[in-house]
């Protein structure tokens, strides 16, 4: 196979009149691109939807549901919409790239939630308020 030149080349150093022409040539197709408001990149094809489970098959969502379910958050409903849409987030693939970012904010979202709980008040508490 022979030396080819084309704009790949062009990006990679080569400076030939062929590899000009090719970069003056996608330049000016981008341009008009632009000024058409095509879209200058190609669209992405979507990727089938497959969920991501934990170990036990059950989806992150559902397990955050079932965790939230056991706490007592009456007086946080945002905190729970937020937390059930970052679950949602890691329940799906195509955002593999926010995983990392939306499960640390989960975990924060969980303690908080559960540091939000009201407090067994201890004995001594109670039989002071008693007395």
């Amino acid at each position: 196979m022979g030396d080819v030149h084309n704009r790949t080349r062009y990006l990679a150093g080569c400076r030939c009149e062929v590899c000009k022409s090719a970069q003056s040539v996608y330049r000016r197709e981008l341009s008009a691109r632009k000024a058409a408001g095509k879209p200058v990149r190609p669209v992405l094809v979507q990727m089938p939807s497959q969920d991501v489970s934990t170990v036990d098959g059950e989806s992150v969502e559902a397990a955050v549901g079932r965790e939230i379910g056991m706490l007592d958050t009456s007086k946080r409903p945002g905190l729970v919409a937020t937390a059930i849409a970052l679950a949602r987030i890691l329940d799906t693939r195509s955002a593999m790239a926010q995983h990392a970012s939306a499960a640390g904010k989960l975990a924060e979202l969980l303690a908080e939630l559960s540091s939000s709980a009201p407090k067994k008040r201890s004995k001594l508490a109670e039989l002071r308020e008693a007395t």
